[in-house]
């Protein structure tokens, strides 16, 4: 049986990472982690080279998983003649200087992630992309096609098994994140104030925005000065409980920011949203269109496009019957590509292409 050791400080409860073990496992694959708590470089490589000694000679592939990339310099020193399979979900660069503009693109700390980039992905015998054109963004920090392998970011099984919407009650839009800017809030704030000012023309609703992060201030702002009143905002979830709250949900909805990021990417909360039938609407970009088809499987709209928005969950909140059509066939497109099985799968035969 092939074994895979998880390598790295990384977030053991962190979506991608739990859907790719299971995911594995589930294939048939062995997986061990050699995991420690995030800490600074001359304190981190100690405590992994420890955790590793305890695992490594019984491995036969290390996985790095999401946004290690200073990690990876040191499974490259240790992995001996095992592959290594880099899992980065995003570049450093791209999110850090062009999606969240923590430094300027002309910066030191700016050509530093870029460093951080290309060094990652050179050390990697195999590559992982959420969607190919996020594949293209690292074939442009030097990731050969060849070694690239794009798996499915997917939702666990707790999302399927969510029941179907309230009959009863207002219809409930959704949203659950980390107020991302790729997540497009201010886009998302400006539709709820057009809903509002139409509210006595559409049937009773709700919008719950659930989580905080970089951009949940700006959020509530907006939200007051809008005087918004249809708007909940409901603070830090665990993890563990989302699928309680997707379950009161009649609409969710997935990333809309103006970035080119958001349109490479297709979040966690879009597969849950779909892996729990419900109606999605998102922002269009070519990663969601590698999965997914528009009226469909869900809505797409202009990413920065609060009108659209806007008139997208008009549509959905009006027909009842078209949320529930919808929401069947985006459950039946994640049964198919997105469980933790079908995501194993993927990972467990790109991984059997680079054993020796």
């Amino acid at each position: 049986m092939t074994r895979v050791c998880c390598f790295g400080a990384y977030d053991p409860l962190y979506p991608r990472n739990r859907i790719l073990r299971q995911g594995l496992r589930r294939a048939g694959l062995d997986v061990v982690e050699a995991c420690v708590a995030s800490r600074r470089v001359w304190m981190r490589y100690p405590a992994l080279l420890a955790a590793w000694s305890r695992v490594a000679s019984s491995c036969d592939v290390m996985l790095v998983p999401e946004f290690r990339h200073k990690d990876m310099p040191l499974a490259h020193a240790l992995h001996g003649r095992r592959p290594i399979v880099f899992d980065p979900l995003v570049s450093r660069h791209d999110t850090l200087v062009g999606d969240w503009k923590l430094h300027a693109k002309s910066s030191g700390q700016a050509r530093w992630n870029r460093f951080l980039d290309r060094w990652s992905i050179a050390d990697a015998d195999l590559i992982l992309c959420d969607t190919w054109a996020h594949g293209e963004l690292f074939e442009s920090l030097g990731a050969p096609r060849a070694k690239l392998r794009r798996v499915l970011v997917g939702a666990e099984d707790a999302f399927f098994a969510v029941p179907p919407p309230p009959s009863q009650g207002p219809v409930r839009i959704l949203y659950v994140g980390g107020f991302l800017p790729l997540h497009g809030m201010p886009t998302v704030m400006e539709a709820l104030a057009i809903l509002e000012r139409h509210a006595s023309s559409l049937p009773a609703y709700v919008a719950q925005l659930v989580g905080t992060g970089i951009d949940h201030d700006a959020a509530r702002t907006l939200a007051a000065d809008h005087s918004l009143e249809n708007v909940e905002f409901t603070g830090k979830l665990a993890y563990e409980d989302a699928p309680r709250v997707f379950a009161g949900a009649h609409i969710t909805l997935g990333a809309f920011g103006a970035g080119e990021k958001a349109g490479r990417v297709i979040p966690h909360k879009l597969y849950q949203g779909l892996a729990a039938a419900r109606a999605v609407v998102s922002g269009d970009g070519a990663g969601v269109r590698e999965v997914l088809v528009d009226g469909e499987h869900l809505l797409l709209v202009p990413r920065g496009d609060p009108a659209a928005l806007a008139q997208a969950l008009m549509r959905l909140l009006g027909d009842s019957s078209a949320r529930m059509a919808m929401g069947a066939r985006a459950r039946a497109r994640a049964l198919e590509v997105a469980t933790p099985d079908a995501v194993g799968r993927t990972l467990a035969s790109a991984i059997s292409e680079i054993r020796p």
